[in-house]
């Protein structure tokens, strides 16, 4: 087995001949958990807890019907993991009061969320400062995709100057609209339209947000503080299979621009705390983007884990872990930290 070390070269090679455009990041709940917010083990842990006695009868029920009773040492189930349960039981049973306990458990992970009242936004701000040096004063598009419903991205890049499109548009009262994701900014003398000289991030909130609310079917953004306790937020519960969430607005449409945005303005790609767990995002998003090897994967992560299998054999898919590398379809020699998103972001320093 062959030993190597890797960079910012071997991470994204377009970089260094092309600069930033052409490039894509998928994070997940390891990117934040830095500045605050729980990981699963812990938000597990947090949920189960919230409930009271009754609810807490029921959870047992459901898992111990499927098999999956909870074991508190291992905080398993995860949360993922009970949610899908509790709404098979609930589809199994027809009874109602497990669909109360599936809108609990959303409420309690959002009630989790909001009470990190004063994220640490530093290492989102380092590697926002980090991409306009790489801009170098041009036009320069990248695009995020997250699965995270918190605000580190959207907060970091206000702080830092930076042009942030998602789709909502407007001022206090933002609304949707996904059409504006295509756009770019800029000015007109009259003859020819100049793209501005900077740098522009579009982000895709892929399971919604925290500052997301619904009303008459219209999607609106405002700032958490300013939605009221009655007002559905849009998130996506935690769930490993969540492909009828994601058919219905405003997934629908996040989703087909992203599928249309790999592989063609982002070719090349690379995931920081992203764990694959999310199979929806796996078989409708990034294996039919892979395999038509239209983009370069590179998943960097603390374990390799069962999500990762379908990609290991592609030729354009490559990953650093705790343990060890991967390249070329194969397993060789070294190791990486570069999964913590403080030690990623200074890759770009």
């Amino acid at each position: 087995m062959r030993q190597m070390s890797i960079g910012l070269a071997s991470i994204l090679p377009n970089i260094a001949v092309g600069g930033l455009n052409g490039t894509g990041f998928l994070f997940g709940a390891g990117t934040s958990c830095e500045a605050g917010y729980p990981m699963m083990p812990q938000l597990t842990r947090e949920v189960i807890t919230g409930l009271d006695a009754n609810q807490r009868k029921l959870l047992d029920d459901s898992l111990v019907s499927a098999g999956q009773p909870y074991n508190p040492l291992k905080s398993e189930p995860n949360i993922e993991q009970i949610a899908d349960l509790v709404i098979a039981h609930l589809t199994n049973t027809g009874d109602p009061r497990f669909g109360l306990l599936e809108a609990r458990i959303r409420e309690l992970i959002l009630e989790r969320i909001l009470a990190v009242a004063s994220p640490n936004i530093n290492h989102h701000c380092r590697f926002f400062e980090a991409l306009k040096k790489r801009a170098f004063g041009q036009p320069c598009c990248i695009w995020i995709f997250t699965t995270n419903y918190d605000l580190l991205f959207e907060t970091a890049a206000a702080r830092c100057g930076v042009r942030v499109e998602n789709g909502f548009c407007g001022t206090i009262e933002r609304f949707f609209n996904p059409e504006h994701l295509k756009s770019c900014s800029g000015s007109h003398d009259g003859k020819r339209f100049h793209e501005g000289a900077e740098l522009t991030v579009k982000l895709v909130k892929l399971h919604g947000s925290i500052s997301w609310t619904v009303e008459n079917a219209k999607f609106y953004e405002r700032h958490p503080a300013a939605l009221l306790p009655t007002e559905k937020r849009v998130i996506i519960l935690p769930r490993r299979k969540k492909v009828m969430d994601t058919l219905a607005p405003p997934y629908d449409s996040l989703f087909t621009q992203t599928s249309k945005v790999l592989g063609a303005e982002c070719k090349y790609l690379v995931s920081c705390g992203f764990s694959f767990g999310d199979e929806h995002i796996n078989s409708q998003i990034l294996l039919p983007i892979m395999e038509a090897k239209a983009c370069r994967l590179f998943a960097l992560s603390q374990y390799e884990t069962d999500g990762l299998a379908p990609f290991k054999p592609m030729p354009n898919f490559f990953g650093g872990f705790e343990t060890h590398l991967h390249h070329s379809r194969n397993k060789v020699l070294g190791t990486t930290d570069y999964w913590k998103f403080s030690r990623f972001v200074s890759l770009f320093d």
